[in-house]
């Protein structure tokens, strides 16, 4: 069985809050507040319910939740009825006046104070927390929308009362959590410090226990998910946004702050707290204690501590480790005796998850593979302008020659066949190091001669993440990166790429200088390392291209010959920097479908759907047009008329494919669910799903949904049927599907693995499965640099099977995920769903730049497992 994070808890363990019921005059009083921004030169902002959530949350310290009162989703964030939620009634002056400083900071000094009267009006209620729940008889358990956020503040509470126990060696370590004002533990008193030398740094972080109470399909009762992380602090208040405060009216509580940045008089970026938490403190006669200076933060030395902003280049990794997660889960189990919490768990199932095909697709195999892309003939122009890069594509394209020992030698600008299908062109491109802005549209001007009817994919080097030399920047420049644009111009010809980032030329190593001894190998015998990096990015290429070998066949058993289709959807903001673009939103839709055969002498196809001609096209060319336009469709939308509108056009989509053969629909749970309410727990299957207007007694239509957000998806603590070959260490979960089945009989399936790092790199990969960070030998110090991985999972579930077992399809889902196309590791994703993700992340507009979407043209009008990176570093 494979035991995890989740906990499942009675009603009776929910305990009791604290309400504030919001009147209707308190919402129409909220919406004639002006809009305001709560920085110099801020933007003006219609106030939301959080601003004074977090104010109150600052004067009181405890949380604060104000929120719609409603059961089913809305996109309103203001509607009523409405309610404010706590852990224990607020002294009713300092409510007062903290309101109505808020309001008064909001109105620029007005003071109008039209909220806090009703909101000290409201009768203060003490309820069950389970008397808000509906259906859970059915297996559908279902609460108001603020009840998931402070669900998990009992359970919190009680937790921090007990110190976590660590062994160490023949000792415990004890380590002591903090509650903050959003309802997480922080280890406030046990931080880890590294420091080095060379460069001379020190770093810090703390441990963090966040909660999130979330429903499983099927299950009467609630899912508490602990998500453990290592919270890595700031040295600097350099875009900071989070910081925590050893709050002085509440000694147990920290405050939990969100901050930005503004100007002083001089000239010089100082942080400020948002939401006007610091004049509401002052308005209370709470002295809001002085900022810490950047070299305080660098000491830790005051009440406040900020998170780092982003992923950014730290002395200490990420992660807690395997190790951590077990000690948690077990304090957890021993900690909850009453009422009794019931930890979640997987069973096995006989079904084993096999890859029986690694690494790039064989000689042999080319051009049956190169059938699927429905061209005679495919050319790889490979752009490069350094020699060492050349040098790496010819050695990764050398083994589909006739003489695959031998390297690829062959001269620039004319094409070279590998193959039957298979050609290959080489060109110099001087424009690739430039550091400014390219007229991509005159330098890729040769490309017009290979117009041929021949299928094209660039092959490009790139500098991976750019950075100015010393010389640039004090010289103020800066290296331009040229991939979105270089991305969309090869597009606009037609021509799907990849990129492969530059190395330098390696130097000689000097201990093969040295002596090697009678017993060692000499150099002709010693085997060169694989340029794993320029492989993986050829493989990647070849995918893109639509090039299907026989792998997938291999580990599935589909006779019926279904189309396996892929549904991506993610909502992205429209940044074109224009007024207003930031608060618009559009829905980036993908969708890919794998035509299988029983027929092996007919390789397995991708296509994919191109919006602007409404109709299924090859992968490549429907990667090219997608690329040209807009990422996303304006007026389309999670929620509402916009879901509706998403829906309308995935199922007209759905329609133009061929009416012959069964469907298997893969979705991701998370992107879909508001779309299709069918694929929401509280109507599991029988809400609308995708395909429905597609089914007949004579078309079985599936639909399997795939989650795999971290905070959704149970994190794996230990394959417990597994025998220790380490009494520390986690035993790992095995390569097969899991299950678990719960008492309304709904049974959902489970795939968890640990990382390729975890289970290469020696020691230092799996170290957080032997030590926790804060019982790591001090020889072994060094190693807290390293990310500590744990294990990872993703839950499949079937809200309607068709003519097929459901087991069948989610044993199909996770071997489709085991075996990828080109990936020797597991994909977060069945490859359908796989291959729309990579098409939205190969888009120019990837979280980026967004195109107007009135400049569209009339036809355009009408998403470690390990994924393989758009471009290979």
């Amino acid at each position: 069985m494979i035991s995890t994070l989740a906990f499942l808890f009675p009603h009776a363990a929910l305990g009791t809050i604290t309400l504030y019921p919001l009147s209707r005059e308190f919402g129409d009083a909220w919406r004639d507040l002006p809009t305001y921004g709560d920085a110099k030169n801020g933007k003006p902002r219609r106030p939301p319910y959080a601003g004074l959530a977090s104010a109150l949350s600052a004067v009181s310290g405890q949380p604060v939740v104000l929120m719609p009162h409603s059961y089913d989703p809305i996109d309103d964030d203001l509607a009523h009825p409405a309610v404010a939620v706590t852990t224990r009634p607020f002294d009713a002056w300092t409510l007062s006046t903290a309101v109505r400083a808020w309001e008064r900071c909001v109105r620029k000094g007005e003071d109008a104070n039209t909220l806090a009267p009703l909101l000290a009006a409201a009768a203060v209620e003490h309820p069950r927390l389970a008397s808000y729940v509906r259906g859970a008889e059915d297996g559908t358990p279902h609460a108001p929308g603020w009840f998931y956020r402070v669900a998990a503040w009992n359970f919190a509470e009680r937790l921090a009362r007990t110190p976590l126990p660590i062994p160490n060696g023949p000792t415990m370590r004890h380590i002591r959590w903090r509650m903050d004002t959003q309802g997480s533990l922080i280890s406030w008193d046990h931080v880890t410090k590294r420091s080095t030398l060379n460069p001379k740094r020190t770093g810090y972080a703390l441990h963090k226990l966040d909660f999130r109470v979330v429903t499983q399909p099927g299950e009467p009762l609630f899912a508490l998910h602990v998500l453990p992380t290592f919270s890595r602090l700031a040295t600097h208040w350099a875009s900071t946004r989070t910081v925590f405060i050893d709050h002085g009216q509440s000694k147990k509580t920290l405050l939990r702050m969100p901050i930005g940045h503004t100007k002083n008089d001089d000239g010089q970026w100082v942080p400020y707290a948002r939401n006007h938490a610091a004049e509401v403190l002052e308005a209370c006669g709470m002295d809001f204690a002085a900022w810490p200076t950047n070299d305080d933060l660098a000491a830790l030395t005051g009440d406040m501590r900020a998170l780092v902003p982003a992923p950014i280049p730290h002395v200490l990794g990420k992660g807690v480790g395997t190790r951590f997660n077990k000690i948690l889960a077990d304090h957890i189990n021993s900690t909850f005796k009453r009422p009794k919490i019931i930890q979640v768990g997987f069973e096995p199932t006989p079904v084993e998850l096999t890859r029986p095909t690694k690494g790039s697709i064989t000689r042999e195999e080319l051009d049956h593979a190169l059938d699927a892309t429905g061209h005679d003939t495919v050319r790889i122009i490979a752009l490069y302008n350094d020699g060492t890069t050349r040098r790496r594509m010819a050695d990764a394209l050398a083994p589909y020659t006739d003489t695959p020992d031998q390297p690829l030698d062959v001269s620039d600008h004319a094409d070279h066949r590998l193959s039957g299908r298979l050609i290959v062109r080489f060109h110099r491109l001087p424009a690739l190091d430039r550091v400014d802005q390219v007229d991509w549209e005159s330098e890729l001007a040769f490309l017009d001669q290979l117009e041929d009817g021949t299928l094209n994919g660039a092959w490009v080097e790139t500098i991976w993440n750019p950075k100015p030399t010393k010389r640039e920047r004090e010289a103020g420049q800066h290296r331009h990166d040229h991939k979105r644009d270089l991305r969309r111009a090869l597009y606009e010809r037609d021509i799907v790429s990849q990129f492969l980032a530059r190395q330098p030329e390696p130097h000689p190593d000097d201990a093969a200088e040295a002596d090697l001894g009678p017993d060692s190998e000499t150099e002709a015998e010693a085997e060169v390392p694989k340029d794993y990096k320029a492989i993986n990015a050829l493989r990647d290429l070849m995918f893109r291209l639509g090039c299907v070998d026989d792998r997938l066949r291999h580990v599935t058993d589909l006779t019926d010959e279904p189309i396996l289709v892929g549904i991506h959807l993610r909502q992205q903001r429209i940044s074109n920097r224009r007024p207003g673009a930031a608060e618009r939103t559009q829905m980036v839709e993908a969708l890919t479908a794998l035509h299988t055969s029983n027929d092996p002498n007919q390789p397995w196809r991708m296509d994919s759907y191109d919006h602007s001609t409404h109709d299924w096209r090859s992968q490549a060319a429907a990667e090219a047009a997608f690329g040209r336009g807009t990422i996303g469709r304006d007026g389309h939308a999670r929620h509402e008329e916009g879901a509706l509108l998403a829906r309308q056009h995935v199922e007209s989509a759905l329609k133009v494919l061929p009416t012959d053969r069964p469907l298997i629909i893969f979705v991701d749970t998370e992107a879909c669910r508001t779309i299709w309410p069918g694929l929401q727990n509280v109507r599991f299957g029988t809400g609308p799903l995708p395909g429905d207007d597609l089914r007949t007694p004579t078309r079985p239509v599936a639909v399997v949904a795939i989650t795999t957000s971290y905070g959704e998806v149970p994190t794996p603590v230990e394959n417990t049927a597994s025998t220790r070959k380490n009494l520390k260490r986690p035993p790992k979960p095995q390569n097969r599907l899991y299950r678990r089945t719960t008492s309304t009989g709904l049974t959902s399936w489970y795939i968890a693995q640990a990382s390729r790092t975890y289970e290469g790199f020696g020691g230092a990969g799996s170290i957080g499965g032997l030590h926790t960070r804060f019982t790591l030998p001090k020889d072994d110090w060094a190693l807290q640099r390293k990310d500590w991985h744990s294990f990872t999972a993703a839950q499949i579930t079937v809200p309607n099977a068709g003519t097929w077992v459901p087991e069948q399809l989610a044993a199909l889902a996770a071997q489709l995920c085991h075996q990828s196309l080109a990936w020797d590791a597991r994909t977060r994703h069945p490859v359908p769903l796989h291959v729309a993700s990579a098409m939205d992340r190969a888009h120019p507009e990837y979280r980026g730049p967004s195109i107007e979407p009135s400049a569209a043209t009339a036809a355009d009008e009408v998403e470690d497992g390990g994924i393989p990176p758009s471009a290979t570093p």
